[in-house]
């Protein structure tokens, strides 16, 4: 595989990474959007790609490039899950969408840990409200493209791994 090829792919997932990372930053802090539950998870995944690929442009040697690029793609599917349950939740009718829920610090003082897990994984009311749009789509279908994007450039790097004599175990 070509140093270059393997760099430039590293590097599309970190710019774009960083990219979507800021401006959900910048959505929460400057525009005053709070996180939903599954809002929060999607931004772990980022953060979590985010720092595997940093990890992976400085060991772009290395004979764990494999595992490297199975993490990412593990957690770019993860992303992908909470993105995709928030639109399904946006999708249900008012009487099947789940009850509200306090914020995530009252969550995690107040309520047994399972309740905070299940609020973290399947999402509650507050997931159901969209607060933003752009070009006509809400933010967790922007974060599809984003998981989607990042699972294509894995599959590719994977690809590229693998058909590379140095890297194959």
């Amino acid at each position: 595989m070509k140093n270059i090829t393997y760099t430039r792919i590293m590097q599309f997932i970190t710019t774009l990474s960083i990219l979507v990372l800021g401006t959900s930053f910048y959505l929460q802090y400057i525009k005053g959007f709070e996180p939903c539950p599954l809002c929060l998870m999607q931004r772990l995944c980022i953060i979590t790609i985010l720092i595997l690929s940093i990890v992976g442009l400085c060991l772009h040697k290395s004979t764990r490039l494999k595992q490297l690029v199975i993490a990412l793609f593990c957690f770019g599917l993860a992303g992908l899950y909470f993105a995709g349950r928030q639109m399904w939740l946006f999708s249900l009718t008012s009487d099947h969408i789940p009850a509200c829920l306090p914020g995530l610090a009252v969550l995690i003082h107040y309520f047994p840990w399972h309740e905070l897990v299940r609020a973290l994984f399947w999402g509650s009311g507050d997931c159901t409200e969209i607060t933003w749009r752009f070009l006509g789509l809400s933010l967790p279908t922007w974060s599809a493209f984003y998981f989607s994007s990042m699972l294509i450039a894995n599959g590719l790097l994977y690809y590229k791994i693998h058909q590379h004599p140095a890297h194959k175990k």
